[in-house]
């Protein structure tokens, strides 16, 4: 995907990082400052993401969860998404998960999720992980591979990570780990930015 390679000059992007709109409240809920497409991708920059170079919407999907229930992509639209795209034999994978668990913890009551697509795994292995390492947030299971190979989001190294804005806009992506961890004040800034806090 030869979107996500090309680079944006620092100086613009500094430039726009103050560059905020503000956006009305939905009915009985309070108002969120709703940054522009520029603040936005100076701060994915700054958390050490891959930035598309044009508009990126994320392929909707439809997966099994651990409790045998079909969840879509689109259900979770209007939250910011963090998709990860993993397995339990993948030690970085592994090395993120708490970080990603506390996140989710933080700021789920703000309109965040992480959303877990296991890759190619059977559901017993994949629930006996997740309760063992006492993961709350929402797992899926792409048994196949399909969606994680398919669908847009061509993962060919695990972790990948793509974070997903409100209206279902990919804004960033991160192949591996390094960097800022997902709850450094960079990733903070970031998500505090999607969430409009």
């Amino acid at each position: 995907m030869s979107v996500w390679w090309k680079a944006a000059l620092s100086l613009v992007a500094v430039a726009v990082l103050a560059s905020c709109t503000a956006r009305g409240a939905a009915a009985g809920g309070p108002a969120r400052t709703t940054p522009s497409p520029a603040a936005i991708d100076a701060l994915v920059q700054k958390a050490g993401l891959d930035r598309p170079t044009s508009t990126l919407m994320a392929s909707d999907f439809t997966l099994e969860t651990l409790d045998g229930r079909k969840v879509s992509l689109s259900s979770y639209r209007n939250q910011v998404v963090l998709l990860s795209f993993w397995a339990t034999w993948c030690g970085p994978c592994k090395q993120e998960m708490p970080d990603m668990q506390t996140l989710y913890d933080g700021l789920k009551s703000k309109g965040l999720t992480v959303v877990a697509v296991d890759l190619m795994e059977d559901k017993e292995t994949v629930s006996r992980f997740v309760k063992n390492n006492k993961y709350t947030f929402p797992v899926l299971l792409d048994v196949s591979g399909t969606v994680g190979g398919g669908s847009g989001y061509g993962v060919s190294a695990i972790p990948t990570n793509f974070v997903i804005d409100r209206t279902g806009r990919i804004v960033g992506r991160m192949i591996g780990i390094g960097g800022p961890t997902w709850t450094s004040a960079e990733r903070m800034a970031m998500f505090d930015a999607l969430l409009g806090i």
